[in-house]
């Protein structure tokens, strides 16, 4: 049951924002509930983060019981609009290097530390972990970085992705390997490698952390086990020609591997079982499922097919018209948008209608657009461009509109939001890469990062407090931490 909050129980009749501090006073001390606890946590438990937020207004009581039990959750539910499949902040995660750095962070840090090891077997102690981490970051006046580990390769390194718990970072290297990487003793040391006779294109997880699958134009896809600690070879999906995107589906059972022709294959027990091949008249460049997993967006030429699973099988539903070839393709965290870049300075928004995808907005830059990505709530968008912008746009009363324009010095290449939502990691062509961060509702620039070159790929570990830059044949692993507690980047 769906409960819809009224704004009416939120204040005695006749109030309003503007009433003085001690007639709030005087209303939060009165007796005015008489629900039972059980009863009053089904009903809050049904709130977003906004009316929790106004409901802990009406009584200590309420404060407590939302406080306790239901602000956490609330605020990763706003943050992750998507059905995520585990929890990727665990106990373990929070005794092997989240504690220490909250600790090290500030007072703030030690504090929570403090109160978390007393919810380590609360049942939403991932949640809580989770909002901690964010209330620590957005607390600190002032941020700074520090190098926490180097990864290695004889080539540029074009791509790099975090396990969805954050234990293991991959990087992928034209030199035609992938690493696998592991904090340890809060640095992050290699752990693996995978090989492939060719250039690695893609590297992905499945939602639960515990296989990876690599994409390589030596013709095959390379799916990898953690067993025991150890990352084992599972099986080796083979084309007739180089295979340039691979993605699991949110759940795991499904995978694509996108070649000349798309197959999509199924775990069934342990064997993945091939189900369906999608042709073309040209090579397929990128596949991408929404986040319920009844939707596949396949890139090739014009236009942009997408498919959806009914009844078990995939057919044909929809497809999208673009300016020009589409180049890059992404679903956002609730699957009802979808982004598409074509080749060259355009990027559309849709909007899932019924059972069509609509247009709702178009970016336009002057040069050659980069890299695009949503929020992990999905309101805001980003995109970068070789005209040394990041345009960010917000979802407003269901209309996208330009919200900010930043600036670099050289050509923006990538850019990434961190879990949270509340940071966002510019990477360009130039001396340095910028963290911003949303300060009373404006973006401020919040850290600048050093670079020594072309910044290829970033991206955030899933608990926030690392993020990784990769240039020239490196990638560079850091961990925020408060300016009073570490050295500038």
């Amino acid at each position: 049951m769906q409960v819809e909050p009224s704004r009416k129980c939120l204040r005695p009749s006749g109030s309003n924002v503007h009433e003085s501090s001690e007639e709030r006073a005087n209303f939060a001390n009165k007796d005015i509930t008489i629900l039972p606890d059980e009863l009053l946590v089904k009903i809050l438990s049904s709130l977003n983060l906004r009316d929790l937020t106004h409901c802990r207004l009406v009584n200590r009581r309420w404060q407590k019981i939302i406080d306790d039990h239901m602000l956490a959750p609330a605020f990763y539910r706003r943050c992750h609009r998507a059905k995520q499949p585990i929890n990727p902040l665990t106990v373990e995660r929070y005794h092997s290097s989240i504690r220490d750095w909250l600790v090290g962070f500030s007072n703030l840090g030690r504090e929570l530390a403090a109160q978390l090891d007393k919810f380590l077997q609360h049942k939403h102690f991932s949640e809580i972990l989770f909002f901690s981490i964010a209330k620590v970051l957005a607390k600190a006046k002032a941020l700074t970085c520090q190098h926490v580990g180097t990864i290695s390769h004889s080539n540029s390194v074009r791509n790099t992705i975090f396990s969805p718990d954050g234990g293991y970072l991959v990087t992928v290297s034209f030199d035609n390997t992938v690493k696998v990487s592991k904090l340890v003793a809060g640095q992050w040391q290699e752990e693996a490698t995978i090989g492939h006779s060719y250039g690695v294109n893609e590297v992905r997880f499945s939602s639960d952390g515990k296989r990876l699958v690599t994409a390589s134009s030596d013709h095959t896809a390379k799916l990898w086990r953690l067993f025991n600690g150890q990352w084992q070879e599972e099986t080796i999906i083979e084309h007739p020609d180089r295979v340039n995107d691979i993605c699991f589906s949110p759940d795991g059972r499904y995978l694509v591997t996108a070649s000349n022709a798309a197959k999509i294959w199924e775990l069934v027990g342990d064997q993945w079982q091939e189900k369906a091949i999608i042709r073309y008249s040209s090579t397929i460049v990128r596949a991408r499922f929404s986040p319920d997993g009844n939707y596949l967006a396949m890139v090739a030429a014009a236009p942009l097919t997408i498919w959806k699973l009914v009844d078990g099988e995939w057919g044909q539903s929809a497809t999208i018209e673009h300016s020009g070839s589409v180049t890059r393709v992404s679903f956002s965290p609730d699957g009802n948008h979808l982004l598409t870049v074509s080749a060259g300075q355009s990027v559309k928004v849709w909007e899932l209608v019924g059972n069509q995808w609509q247009q709702k907005a178009t970016i336009e830059h002057s040069g050659w657009v980069n890299d695009v990505c949503f929020s992990p709530d999905g309101s805001h968008l980003v995109t970068a461009s070789g005209d040394c912008a990041a345009k960010i746009w917000k979802l407003v009363k269901g209309k996208w509109k330009e919200s900010n324009v930043i600036m670099h010095s050289g050509f923006v290449n990538t850019v990434c939001f961190s879990p949270d939502g509340n940071r966002l990691l510019i990477s360009s062509k130039g001396p340095t890469d910028k963290i911003w961060g949303v300060i009373n509702g404006r973006w401020k620039e919040k850290v600048t990062i050093a670079n020594t070159g072309l910044v290829r790929t970033t991206s955030f570990s899933p608990d926030g407090h690392h993020f990784v830059t990769a240039s020239d044949c490196k990638a560079t692993v850091w961990v925020l931490k408060s300016k009073e507690n570490a050295d500038s980047c």
